[in-house]
């Protein structure tokens, strides 16, 4: 048996974001197979707490004060109280690291799990710090001016700092985990030595597979969204996408799931207003109608490992999607099990889509094929390749 502490900003919600999602579905797992795990949590002001069962002990750092006194010996008593083997930071890169990594006396082993990845965004930042300033008012023009002025330097010093983040990071963790294999080449470009010490495991798919079997649906015509209202999830932009089409399939629909704050709410409900066959649904359990769309519509600029694609996938809906990061290339390939779209290119996205939407037989055969893909990430299947990184760490 082993002990392992999950340590994050927020507790671990399965229904509140995928980080807790997939902790969510380890965690049950790890202890059918026996092992004890815990919840540690510092709380942040991005800290979000919901009334929740959770199934393992939650416990909070006393202190917001992430480096104080208070939280540093409340963290080694912890670590030594309760035996803990192995602490998994799933915030790897995030501004926590040096509480999580530091386990002062005790022997626990320390993995750092990359989530998100500041690489993309380096990538991208035209796209996320220029492009979306669209307004034509005096206030809107002179920021856009004074971004693009800046950009040079603002490039420069978020490279430095991620630079800098990820090498403090690798000297003080004893292994890392990454979504994909294919981030490997970024990552050793700005952190040599990386290669080193690095697994690649993917999210687990929370669903259990006797389930999906067993209540898989009738797919309808229907297309489906999922994800939290923000710039990374591009929820507007799969909103204009079905704008320019949606009079060509008046027998489909788009049904968006999710929630955010009411600016982009409120302009979400101002593009689709007038379109019939536009549904925002809110904050939903996507399941029943992952189970029955036929289409996964994805537009996010960027991702880690976009569970809820995986969850459709599962479902057999056909995943379409930019792109734009890494991990896509490994889940889908174009053609056999899903669509991959030319980063940004809008009017390849509707011919992809349409396509899909028009060809019963094409859209059925990568329907199935998405399925039977998905099973490689089954949460008993990714538990395996945990369990081998705890031997192998711990001997």
């Amino acid at each position: 048996m082993t002990r392992i502490a999950f340590c994050y900003i927020t507790p671990f919600h399965p229904n509140k974001g995928g980080i807790g999602r997939v902790t969510d579905a380890l965690t049950r797992e790890l202890q059918r197979r026996g092992h004890e795990v815990f919840y540690l949590i510092f709380e942040s002001g991005m800290t979000i707490k919901h009334e929740f069962d959770y199934p393992a002990p939650l416990y909070y750092l006393p202190s917001k004060e992430l480096l104080s006194k208070e939280n540093i010996e409340f963290y080694h008593k912890f670590l030594i109280d309760h035996k803990i083997d192995i602490i998994v930071d799933q915030g790897g890169n995030f501004a926590e690291f040096p509480l999580w990594l530091n386990v002062g006396e005790s022997h626990a082993k320390r993995i750092s799990v990359i989530h998100t990845y500041d690489t993309v965004t380096y990538r991208n930042m035209w796209n996320h710090s220029v492009i979306p300033l669209r307004g034509t008012s005096c206030k809107d023009h002179l920021k856009r001016i004074a971004r693009i002025l800046l950009y040079p330097h603002t490039r420069k010093k978020f490279h430095k700092r991620m630079t800098e983040s990820y090498r403090k990071m690798l000297d003080m963790t004893d292994y890392v985990v990454a979504l994909s294999s294919n981030y490997l080449p970024e990552l050793s470009a700005i952190c040599p030595g990386i290669e080193n010490k690095i697994s690649f495991i993917g999210n687990p798919i929370p669903y259990n597979s006797e389930q999906i079997e067993q209540s898989i649906a009738t797919k309808e015509k229907s297309i489906l969204f999922v994800g939290l209202f923000g710039a990374p999830k591009g929820e507007d932009k799969a909103a204009l996408i079905w704008k320019r089409i949606f009079a060509q399939y008046p027998d489909w629909t788009f049904n968006m799931i999710g929630y955010g704050n009411a600016m982009r709410t409120n302009r979400l409900k101002q593009i689709v207003l007038g379109i019939p066959n536009f549904n925002i649904l809110g904050f939903k359990e996507p399941l029943p109608y992952q189970q029955k769309a036929s289409i996964a519509c994805m537009t996010s600029p960027h991702e880690g490992w976009p569970l809820v694609l995986m969850e459709a996938m599962q479902c057999g809906a056909v995943p379409i999607l930019y792109d734009s990061f890494a991990s896509a290339s490994e889940i889908i390939q174009p053609g056999k099990n899903g669509e991959l779209v030319t980063p940004f290119d809008e009017k390849e996205y509707i011919r992809k889509l349409s396509h899909l939407i028009e060809n019963d037989e094409y859209r059925k055969q990568l329907s199935e094929a998405a399925k039977e893909s998905a099973k490689k990430y089954s949460v008993e299947t990714i538990t395996d390749k945990w369990e081998e990184l705890f031997t192998k760490l711990l001997g």
